[in-house]
């Protein structure tokens, strides 16, 4: 970091010596060679800010929404999943431990990998977004390039990096999780299953013997044994795993998107358009539309132009936005519904029928409807909420850049 800056600092003496003076620092139009050197450094030193300072927030703030999300999953659904294992794994003598634990482990990992993608998706955004645009300010307002960037200046580039290189790094995050978080959850749970249950399901065996408890208490007190179990072993597998993919999440994404992002972002703020050229095409601000709208936003007439400009924004991201979700949409709910039950529904039904079987009563259709929706419905909900978000994610992304330019490119 040390050389780092020493560069930069080179780099900048130069600048201001070359032609400093002549556009007042950046003040006007800036020769593409020191341009490109300037934005190479600035990405280094950014990069390694990011690397220093962002990793540990973001898993701070991750591990905490995961730790509260898992502790009301581990009470709502441990219950619902024991009783299923049980009522698969009991025969003629009694419970067979093995399939109970194969069972708990291959369900209910799987329930726990589908909530930790899904608290992930739903907060890296917040994480991120703070933390990134902070750690990109400071560095520009520190050091050898904060004679160059007013407050001012260094929060809109820092606005500009941000919104570049989050979207790239967040989907990176969520994908290496739903990729590398599935085995150590699995290992974890099987874990505090062969640790507890044998200790746990004796206990309340004898507990329920004694006070003339039925099938739902048993369930009921081994639950109540094996949550601070669970929670344990989750929070430890999950700690350093977490670090490890919020760090290469980030680290990929800085690699592919922030030398683009701020040398569009320092274009953009000082040069116009293009660097080394004059203006560039930017509505407003002068290329190609300054004539026309120049003096009209500055001028009596401001509030109405803006007016009609926020108005053809708005009418033609709903257009084409709208259009977009609506193809992806209606294709992607057929296939995920196809696939969840495909994946699912043959365990359900199983696990339904044997609990009609070991209750007795012969098959009653009202209880095999109300099993598989107390199965079923949960986990669909979370895959197709799951698909939207990423889905119309993309639909946005892809469409909002070209509905916004097709409205401030209208005359």
């Amino acid at each position: 970091m040390q050389m780092l800056n020493q560069a930069i600092q080179t780099a900048m003496q130069q600048m201001q010596g070359g032609f400093g003076q002549q556009f007042g620092g950046f003040g006007g139009q800036i020769p593409e060679a020191q341009f490109e050197q300037l934005s190479e450094l600035v990405s280094e030193r950014l990069r390694e800010a990011i690397r220093e300072k962002v990793v540990d927030a973001v898993h701070h703030r991750l591990m905490e929404a995961v730790k509260d999300r898992v502790r009301d999953l581990v009470r709502q659904r441990l219950g619902q999943e024991l009783r299923n294992a049980f009522l698969e794994g009991f025969g003629p003598g009694g419970f067979n431990l093995e399939t109970v634990t194969n069972r708990l482990t291959e369900r209910f990992s799987e329930v726990v990998h589908e909530r930790f993608v899904e608290v992930i998706r739903e907060r890296i955004g917040d994480a991120l977004r703070e933390r990134l645009h902070n750690t990109i300010r400071e560095t520009l307002s520190e050091g050898p390039t904060a004679q160059f960037f007013d407050w001012n200046t260094t929060d809109s580039i820092a606005l500009r990096i941000r919104e570049r290189i989050e979207p790239e790094i967040r989907e990176r995050i969520v994908n290496m999780a739903r990729e590398r978080l599935r085995e150590t959850i699995r290992e974890r749970v099987q874990q505090a299953f062969r640790e507890r249950l044998p200790e746990a399901l004796n206990a309340a065996i004898s507990q329920a013997k004694a006070k003339g408890g039925d099938f739902e208490v048993i369930v009921m007190l081994v639950r109540d044994k094996l949550i601070d179990t669970l929670e344990r072993r989750l929070g430890e597998g999950m700690r350093d795993r977490m670090r490890e993919l919020v760090r290469d999440g980030l680290e990929e994404g800085v690699r592919e998107r922030l030398r683009e992002a701020v040398r569009t972002a320092l274009t953009e703020r000082f040069v116009g358009g293009q660097p080394g050229g004059g203006m560039g095409y930017y509505p407003v601000f002068g290329g190609q539309y300054g004539g026309q709208y120049g003096g009209q936003y500055g001028g009596q007439n401001g509030g109405f132009m803006m007016e009609q400009l926020r108005e053809r924004i708005i009418e033609n991201v709903r257009e084409r936005v709208g259009e977009a979700v609506r193809e992806r949409v209606e294709s992607l709910v057929k296939q995920k519904i196809e696939d969840s039950l495909r994946e699912r529904l043959g365990g359900a039904l199983r696990s339904v029928c044997a609990e009609q079987v070991t209750l007795g009563g012969g098959f009653n259709p009202e209880q095999l409807v109300d099993g598989l929706r107390y199965r079923l419905v949960e986990t669909l909900q979370y895959d197709l909420v799951g698909a939207f978000h990423e889905s119309i994610g993309d639909a946005v992304r892809e469409r909002f850049g070209e509905a916004v330019w097709n409205a401030i490119s209208q005359r």
